[in-house]
């Protein structure tokens, strides 16, 4: 398996809702993806708890979508078939079920969750995403997320 990971390359604010959508893991149509690992941290100071959750997709986003591209952890292996989707223009993707984990912050920079999933890790299908959300009060914060996966 090829071992791949991620950072969001720019913070992002958290906008005033309840499960946000702020990332998409998404898979390429060839592989699928097992998730061993995912982070998110409060990147500025806020004068509210922000909560974080991780689910899966169950429709993708529409209109314009900016993503990056993640890189592999051995040089020698061949570019992956899945993005980190960041942003979309019309619609963010839409949430299947109940999340796999959740959990708040307190309102103190730096804080955040590292959330790990033993092997075979959380499997998204090709095609599938993995969305990250964010629920914030009225006040906003800068967040940053990673994804570590291998692609099967």
């Amino acid at each position: 398996m090829a071992r791949y990971s991620v950072a969001s390359a720019a913070a992002k604010a958290s906008a005033n809702a309840t499960d946000k959508v702020m990332w998409n893991l998404k898979a390429g149509s060839a592989k699928s993806l097992a998730v061993y690992e995912v982070g998110v941290f409060l990147e500025s100071g806020t004068a509210a708890a922000i909560g974080f959750a991780i689910w899966r997709m169950n429709a993708v986003g529409t209109g314009a979508i900016t993503s990056d591209t993640p890189p592999a952890e051995d040089p020698v292996l061949g570019a992956t078939g899945a993005v980190l989707e960041k942003t979309w223009a019309t619609a963010d993707p839409t949430l299947l079920g109940l999340a796999f984990r959740r959990g708040t912050t307190p309102a103190t920079l730096g804080t955040g969750f590292i959330w790990t999933f033993p092997d075979p890790g959380l499997i998204i299908a090709a095609g599938g995403g993995m969305p990250i959300t964010a629920t914030a009060a009225a006040t906003t914060a800068n967040l940053r997320c990673y994804v570590a996966y291998d692609e099967r």
